[in-house]
Order: structure tokens, then C-alpha cells, then sequence
């Protein structure tokens, strides 16, 4: 016994049963490590074939075996041929060797060799031979059987396997669909000849299972195939119940191309009608496990045959029927089982085109409501859930909210809300007559009001109207009053259009805040009542001013904000000419204090600074003003044909003006506190991008503040409403606003170099990410300009150095800014991406504004660039891809950058390649695999073939990156 198999003994013994954490960690990577070295062949077919059977060895072999299976699946390249064909013969013995057992390690043998066969394209007649070896022996048919089972689910599922597309159709055709009837007619011999042995019944079920899910017995094979009836009939079976359920799900989906699957469904369906009784009484029996089964089958016939069902909806009512049935047991896993079903047959009803149909199914539907009503009750017993229970059950009742919209479409709004109605008013009555009614019987009938909102038309004048009588008439209850305010928040667009509600339900809204746990609720009614009925709120404006400045007192967080926005669409429905009023009558109270605060600079207490810039649990008078002014910009549509010297002057700008020494102040003062300092920078954002023209003489104002305070405190944030400066204010090429904005970035960019040079781009990710961020949006609106700027190659060059780092989003912004260059380089012709504002598209390059002459001159510059720094850039990427990128860095911009670098310049990638990867030194990195790589990488770039250069480079990284993650851990762990 070699030192290595000792070690490998003692780490499995340590792994499963030593009680130190930190030592099974150990353990565990030292295990993971080994799996990936050559040398865990040898060991782990030693430690198979060992005799000894004490539980350190057992636990040994069981990992031997996952062992087989993972290196099959991965490392199958560090053997030969002739070495793979020693493998198959070696883990065929073995598989005879434990034909009795463990189930484990026949399994996990069955797995190896299923992938391996798949990786074997010499290894022929694979079935013929197990069924030679393992099929005549009742000792030995389990093997067959695993082996069967396992074949499609690895062939179909295992997505590690690295194996070329093309080998792969044909290999997984020649060991799956060219055997499938071959296969099939095993399997019945066996289950016909297998008599009372419920447990090899089961095997074979499951082998029949597996080969139907993977799609190649064709479905058409089954009719009249004693499988198809041996399949119900095991039903009956409790042993054989749960494969059974799954073996007749496969069949029915299997089956849902109806018109040519008839044949077999006309033998499906009279099969499925007698287990409706089934159904009743495993129901009555309160049997769980066999409910849950039956309601899949019938669901999945529902899912399956629907159009059958609406067709002929009179002969598949029965199926509908099972599955009402099942919707309305007690069991809400069983109830979610259904659901997709009724969203598909109630959107498929809804077509015009089956408009007689619908009325045949008004009854189904409108008997969910009650069954959903049911089930939307809170249990009596609430105090003794769990959090996490508590939580599932408030997202199970959302779920249950979208099957009373399909009922809303199917039976009709004023049917389904007669349901509600009826159990609220019924309450009510028995509580007047001095019964006691719980508060669950109250919510959950105004939950699925609530629920069902979105479905109800305007102008319903039946039962909405009671409905919001009876509201002022429900007791004074928490959950109750959370409920019935809710309620009124999803109807605020059918108060629109009955505007006598509305001062009721301001005032049923603003008492809600005297609740604690009633105050979300109210801010979230308010804000929807607001918005849907701003015009007809306006009269209300004094009094919501008073209430929303008594409120604002003791709201915090997103309440605060919601509220805020209720009481800005109010203001934004004012006349323009009377909207600056407005307006300052909510902005000058919180500009008031923002000046005062400003004004104390070094002297604010902590709590001013949280009330200023905003925390979790204090007010946020900055986040109030730019939700201000985003509503507004958003109710009053800004257009680029307005006129930016007509003299008028929009009013939120009005306002922006009288604060903006304000926030010159605050920028002085507090501008590098990073909480206040992107509160502020939101306000920024705000005032160009939803005021971009009547801003714009603020406009040099704001790029020099900005300037000068990220040149102060070096802040990611102010590069980002930079950014928006770009993107909405560049124009074209040679225009005076885009060379303000080239200048505008160079300037940024002294003080991004400095900060480079300064320190390392790991400890600032976010100022990197923005800065190219905001290169990149200077680029795609010039990119002949900037390509011949000053600052161009040294942005260039930080990129470069910048590749090392590894925080995701930063490195992806650089990587995008690549990208981007050699987009435009690869089609120079076709204009970057314009501004993003209404009314502009993307237009190519004219000759109007840029030359022949300068276009060149553009295109001369990145091919110098590119073929002065294609060795550093390139090797910088493999050397990332191979080290230090995340693992789940976005790779599709990677592989772009390889494809146009290797299209625009493929002598000189060729070259480059083959210098990178030989000069690499690593002892995981072979001079074959060297070798073999630039080899195959050089040959896609002559033919042009892209999708193979991106093959090729993902399996050269995936292989090398598993080699030195276990060198790596072998010695962290030596």
C-alpha cells in the first residue's frame, strides 16, 4: 500500500467520521484534490478490489466509486486508448465484482461506464454486452437494470461531459434511439416474468421511466404494448404506487401532441375515468402521498390534452372535474400542483376565438373563487407558525391571487366578486346579531378582493360599490383594516371613475396611519389613490399638504417615499401655471432645512446627517425632493421639440435653481460622505435625465462642480451622473456640446490617473467601474473624435493595467470598453449608439460630418494601438481566464473580443497566441496541451470558424483551470 492510498484511507475515515469541522474541511479539499490527479485511478480501483471490509475501507470504496465517475466525466484525456479500453474492462469487473451490493457503488459503476461509453465512439454494441454479461444471471440482471436506468439520465443530463457537439449526436443516436425498442422489449420480459417481486418490478418500472423521459422509445411504440396497461394497473400497488405515478405522468406527456399520439390516448383516457374513484378515496382516507399522485396524473392530462378538453369540453368534463377536486383538498403542496393548469385552460378560453366555449367552464371557475377563498384563511393557530411558515403561506397566497384573476376572466368579475361580497356581508350580519366571528373570516374574502382587482372592469357598479360600503363597517381590527385598506389601494383606478369614494377613502387611508401595523398599507393606498385620481385630488392639495407634513414626522423609510409620491402626483396634475406654487409649497419646507443643515457643516450632529442623507429608520429630506422631481418629469413628458430659449422656464428647474446653492453647499461640506454624497447624486441624475433640455443651461454649472468635488473626494458617484451627462447631452461628431463633453471627461480623467498611481485598482473597484463606464459612453456617441482625443490612449493603457483586477463588475466595465473598440473598428461604418432620448435612432456615419480623411485617421489609431499592445492585452485576458477572473465573469463579451481580434488582425493573433501561451510556465500546462491548443486555436482563425475558436478556448481554460485549482489545493494542504 502505497503513502498516497494511506493518506487517501485516513482522509475518507477523517471526512466521515471525525467531529472536528475544521479537520472534515481539510479532509475534504485534500479528497476533492486528489479526484483530480492521475494517480486516482490507480487508488481508487485498488481500494474497489481490496478485501478487507472494515467501515474505514467500506466508507473508502463508496468514494472510489464516486471517484470512477467524476474522473470519467472530467479527466478522461489523461488516458489513452488503449488505457480507456484497460478502464471499461476494469469497471465492468468491478460492477460484477459488488452485483450484490451496495446499491451505491453499483450505481456510481453504472454512471462511469455510462458516461464512458458515451466518450467511446470503438467501444460497439454496448446493450448486447451487458445484456451477454448481466442479463442471463438473476444474480446479476440488478446490474443490467442500474445499468439501463442510468444510461439516458447521464447521456441527457451529465452537461460536464466535454464532448464535441457532432460526437455527441451521433454517439448518444447509437446508444439511446437505436437501441429504444430493443431496450423495450427487455424490459417487458422481464416485468412479465418477474411475478409477485414488487421490488424488481420497481427497477424495471424505473428503467422504462428514465428511457421514456429522455425521449427516444417513441410514444407510438406503446400502443397496444402490454406497458402501457401494466403501467395503470400498478397503480394499485402502494409498492409500486409512486413509480407507477411517474411511469403514466411520462406517458400522458409524452402523449400531448395530440394528433399523432391519438391512437395511444384513446387507450390513455379510458383508463383514467375509473381513477376518479381512486381519487375519493384516498381523499377520504386522508392518504396524502396517494392524492398527490392521482392529482398529478389528472393534471398532467389536463396540461396535456387541453385542447381535447376544450373541444370536446362535455366528454373530458371528468378530468376537470379530478382536478377541481384536487384544488380543493386541504393539503396547499397537493392545491399548487393544479394551478398552472387553470392559468392555461383559463387563457386559452379567453381567446376570442373559443368565446361559445367559455361559457361551458363559467361554473368551474366560479367555484374556485370559493375554494381559493377557502384556503386563503389564516389558520387560528397563527402565533404558533414559524417565521419561515408564516412567509411561504403570505407567498402561497399571491400564487392562489392569480388563480382568482383566471377565474375573473373566465366566469366573470361580477360573478366572482358576488363571492366576497356575499361572505363579507354574511359576517357582518352575524356578528351584528352577537355571534363572534374571527378575524380570518373577514381577511381572507378581502384578500382575494384584493387579489382580483386587476381583472374587474371600470365601470363595475354592482358589487364595488356595496363592497366599499361595507368597508366602513368592518371591525376595527389590524389585519383587518391592513386588509381593507389594501383593497381600497388596488380599486384606486375604478375610484377614478366613481369620484363620490374619494373622500371617504381619504379618510379610511389617513386614520390607517395612527396603526402602526396598519401604516404600510396606507402608504401604499395613498400613493396608487393619488396616482390614478391626481386630477380630481387637487382640491384635496391644502389639506394632503397639512397631513403629509404632520406624517412625514413619524414615517420612516419607504413608507416616507411612498407617501412622498402619493402627494407628488398631485402636484404634478396642477396647472403649469400654478404648479411652481405648488410645488414650493412641499419643496420649500424640506429646502429650508437642507439649507440650515448645510449651513452647520461641521457641526451637524450624527442624527442631522442620517435625517439629511437618509438611513434605514430616519426621514430622507434630499430622497424626498427627487422624488418630487421625478414624478413630475415622468406625469409631464418632457419632448425634444421644446424650444431651450423660449424664455419659459420649467418650474421643478425654477426650484432646482433657488437650491442649487444649497447643494453647492452641501457638496462643499459633506461631499465626501458617501451616503449623502449618492442621495445628491441622484437628485443630479434626475435633473438630466428627466429635465434634459429645460436643464441644460445648468448644465456647465453641474459638470464643474462635478469636476471639482470627485478631483476632492474621489467618489465613484459622481462619475456615474457624469455618465448621464454623456449619455444624454453628446451629440455627433465636431458638435460643441460633444467637445464639451470630451473635455469634460479629460478633465475627470486627471484626477482618475492620479488616483491610479496612487493606489491599487483592487482597493477602488467601484471608482474603475465607473470610469470606464463612462468612457464607454463618451465612445459610443464619438468614437472618431475620442479614438484621435488626447486622452484616449491613456484610458487605453489603464485598462490594461487595470485587467488585473478581479471584483466582477469592474473588470466586466473594462472589458465591455474593449469590446466596444473593437466593435467599432470591426464595422467603422455603422454609428455607435446614439444618446438615449425620444425620437433619436441610430443613423450611420455621414460624410456631412465626418471625412473620409478623419474616419482613417480614427481607424489608423486603433491598429496602431492594437498591434503595439495585442501581446500585453491578450495575455492579460488568458492569463485572467486561466487565474484570476471569477468564475462567473460574462464570457460572451471575452469571446467577442477573440473573434474581432482575431478577424481584424489574424496573422498578427496567431502570432501572439502561439508567444503567450508557450512563454507560460506553469507544471499544469503541458507542452502537448501548449502545443495542441495553439495548434487547433490558429487553425479557427484561418478557416474563420468562430464557434470552434470559442470551443477550443473554453475547454483549453475548463481543463486547465481544474489541474491547477488541484495543484493549488494539494499544496495548501501539504
Amino acid at each position: 500500500m502505497t503513502n498516497t492510498t494511506e493518506k487517501f484511507l485516513a482522509e475518507v475515515n477523517t471526512l466521515y467520521n471525525s467531529r472536528d469541522k475544521a479537520r472534515r474541511e481539510q479532509a475534504d479539499s485534500w479528497l476533492q484534490a486528489f479526484q483530480k490527479t492521475s494517480e486516482a485511478w490507480t487508488i481508487a480501483n485498488q481500494v474497489l478490489r481490496s478485501p478487507q471490509l472494515t467501515p474505514e475501507s467500506e466508507a473508502a470504496r463508496h468514494f472510489s466509486a464516486g471517484t470512477f465517475r467524476q474522473k470519467v466525466t472530467l479527466d478522461l484525456n489523461q488516458l489513452d486508448v488503449t488505457a480507456r479500453i484497460t478502464l471499461r474492462d476494469s469497471l465492468l469487473e468491478l460492477l460484477y465484482q459488488y452485483r450484490s451490493g451496495p446499491r451505491l457503488i453499483i450505481t456510481q459503476l453504472c454512471l462511469s461506464l455510462a458516461c464512458l461509453a458515451l466518450q467511446m465512439p470503438e467501444w460497439q454494441n454496448v446493450l448486447h454486452q451487458f445484456t451477454e454479461l448481466y442479463g442471463k444471471n438473476p444474480e446479476t440482471v440488478n446490474c443490467l437494470l442500474e445499468f439501463l436506468k442510468v444510461l439516458p439520465e447521464e447521456i441527457n443530463t451529465n452537461n460536464r461531459i466535454p464532448i464535441l457537439d457532432e460526437d455527441y449526436r451521433v454517439r448518444s443516436r447509437q446508444l439511446l434511439t437505436d437501441n429504444s425498442n430493443e431496450v423495450l422489449q427487455i424490459l417487458l420480459v422481464y416485468l412479465q416474468n418477474s411475478g409477485t417481486n414488487t421490488d424488481y418490478q420497481k427497477k424495471v418500472f424505473e428503467c422504462f421511466h428514465s428511457w421514456l423521459q429522455s425521449g427516444d422509445i417513441a410514444i407510438s411504440s406503446i400502443k397496444n404494448n402490454p406497458f402501457l396497461g401494466l403501467s395503470f394497473d400498478a397503480l394499485q400497488s402502494d409498492e409500486l404506487y409512486d413509480i407507477a405515478v411517474d411511469v403514466v405522468c411520462e406517458i400522458i406527456f409524452e402523449t400531448q401532441d395530440i394528433p399523432e399520439t391519438m391512437p395511444v390516448i384513446e387507450q390513455i383516457y379510458p383508463r383514467l375515468l375509473p381513477l376518479r374513484a381512486a381519487l375519493k378515496r384516498a381523499m377520504e382516507e386522508d392518504n396524502e402521498d396517494k392524492v398527490r399522485g392521482y392529482c398529478r396524473i389528472f393534471t398532467h392530462a389536463g396540461e396535456s390534452y387541453l385542447d381535447l378538453i376544450v373541444q370536446h369540453a362535455d366528454d373530458f368534463r371528468s378530468i376537470v372535474e379530478s382536478i377541481v377536486e384536487c384544488t380543493a383538498y386541504h393539503d396547499t403542496e397537493i392545491v399548487r400542483i393544479t394551478f398552472y393548469f387553470w392559468h392555461r385552460l383559463a387563457d386559452t378560453l379567453y381567446q376570442p376565438r373559443h368565446a361559445n366555449i367559455k361559457d361551458k367552464f363559467k361554473d368551474i371557475y366560479s367555484n374556485l373563487v370559493d375554494i381559493m377563498i377557502k384556503h386563503l384563511h389564516y389558520p387560528k393557530d397563527l402565533s404558533n407558525w414559524s417565521a419561515e411558515k408564516r412567509d411561504e403561506f403570505r407567498e402561497f397566497r399571491h400564487v392562489m391571487g392569480d388563480v382568482l384573476k383566471d377565474s375573473c376572466l373566465i366566469a366573470g368579475s361580477a360573478e366572482c366578486l358576488s363571492k366576497p361580497f356575499a361572505t363579507l356581508a354574511r359576517q357582518l350580519a352575524n356578528s351584528a346579531n352577537g355571534s363572534t366571528v374571527d378575524w380570518q373570516e373577514i381577511e381572507a374574502p378581502l384578500f382575494s378582493l384584493r387579489a382580483m382587482g386587476s381583472e374587474v372592469e371600470d365601470e363595475e357598479d354592482v358589487y364595488l360599490p356595496q363592497i366599499m360600503q361595507l368597508l366602513q363597517q368592518l371591525p376595527d381590527h389590524p389585519k383587518i383594516r391592513y386588509a381593507a385598506t389594501l383593497v381600497i389601494s388596488r380599486y384606486s383606478y375604478w375610484t377614478r371613475h366613481h369620484p363620490q369614494f374619494i373622500p371617504y377613502q381619504l379618510n379610511f387611508i389617513s386614520s390607517g396611519f395612527d396603526n402602526e401595523e396598519v401604516s404600510a398599507a396606507a402608504a401604499l393606498a395613498l400613493k396608487y389613490l393619488c396616482k390614478d385620481c391626481s386630477e380630481l385630488l387637487i382640491e384635496y392639495l391644502p389639506q394632503l399638504h397639512h397631513f403629509y407634513f404632520n406624517v412625514t414626522n413619524t414615517l420612516h423609510g419607504v413608507d416616507l417615499f411612498e407617501v412622498t409620491e402619493a402627494v407628488s402626483h398631485v402636484v404634478a396634475a396642477v396647472r403649469s401655471a400654478e404648479l411652481l406654487e405648488a410645488l414650493q409649497m412641499f419643496c420649500l419646507p424640506i429646502a429650508r432645512y437642507l439649507h440650515e443643515f448645510a449651513n452647520k457643516g461641521s457641526a451637524a450632529t450624527d442624527k442631522e446627517i442620517r435625517d439629511a442623507c437618509g438611513e434605514q429608520l430616519s426621514s430622507d429630506k434630499l430622497e424626498q425632493f427627487s422624488i418630487i422631481i421625478r414624478v413630475i418629469a415622468d406625469s409631464r413628458k418632457e419632448t425634444n421639440t421644446v424650444d431651450v430659449n423660449s424664455g419659459l422656464v420649467h418650474p421643478c428647474i425654477t426650484m432646482i435653481k433657488d437650491l442649487w446653492p444649497v447643494f453647492d453647499l452641501l457638496l462643499v461640506q459633506f461631499g465626501s460622505d458617501s451616503h449623502l454624497s449618492e442621495i445628491l447624486c441622484k437628485c443630479f441624475k434626475y435633473c438630466v435625465v428627466f429635465y434634459r433640455i429645460s436643464f441644460r443651461p445648468l448644465l456647465p454649472d453641474l459638470m464643474e462642480r462635478l469636476v471639482t468635488v470627485f478631483g476632492q473626494t474621489r467618489l465613484s458617484c459622481y462619475l456615474w451622473v457624469a455618465t448621464k451627462c454623456v449619455q444624454e447631452y453628446s451629440d455627433d461628431e465636431g458638435t460643441e456640446m460633444t467637445m464639451a463633453m470630451l473635455s469634460f471627461v479629460e478633465r475627470l480623467s486627471v484626477t482618475m490617473f492620479s488616483l491610479l498611481n496612487g493606489k491599487k485598482s483592487a482597493d477602488i473597484p467601484d471608482v474603475i467601474e465607473d470610469y470606464f463606464r463612462l468612457n464607454i459612453a463618451l465612445f459610443e456617441n464619438i468614437p472618431i473624435t475620442y479614438s484621435q482625443s488626447a486622452v484616449f490612449l491613456s484610458v487605453f493603457q489603464a485598462g490594461l493595467s487595470c485587467l488585473t483586477i478581479q471584483q466582477p463588475d469592474a473588470l466586466f466595465s473594462i472589458i465591455v470598453f474593449f469590446n466596444k473598440l473593437l466593435k467599432f473598428r470591426a464595422d467603422p461604418k455603422q454609428k455607435q449608439k446614439q444618446k438615449q432620448s425620444p425620437g433619436t435612432i441610430n443613423v450611420p456615419i455621414s460624410s456631412t460630418s465626418v471625412t473620409e480623411a478623419t474616419l482613417n485617421a480614427a481607424l489608423s489609431i486603433h491598429d496602431s494601438l492594437w498591434k503595439q499592445y495585442g501581446t500585453s492585452f491578450l495575455e492579460s485576458i488568458f492569463k485572467g481566464l486561466m487565474y484570476t477572473f471569477p468564475r462567473d465573469i460574462q464570457h460572451t463579451e471575452i469571446h467577442e473580443i477573440l473573434r474581432f481580434l482575431s478577424k481584424l488582425y489574424p496573422l498578427e493573433c496567431q502570432q501572439w497566441i502561439s508567444e503567450i501561451i508557450q512563454n507560460i510556465q506553469d507544471s499544469n500546462l503541458t507542452s502537448e496541451a501548449k502545443n495542441g491548443f495553439i495548434r487547433d486555436f490558429n487553425s479557427a482563425i484561418r478557416g474563420q470558424d468562430w464557434s470552434r475558436l470559442r470551443r477550443i478556448t473554453n475547454d483549453f481554460i475548463a481543463v486547465f483551470r481544474r489541474r491547477y485549482l488541484a495543484s493549488r489545493q494539494r499544496r495548501d494542504n501539504e
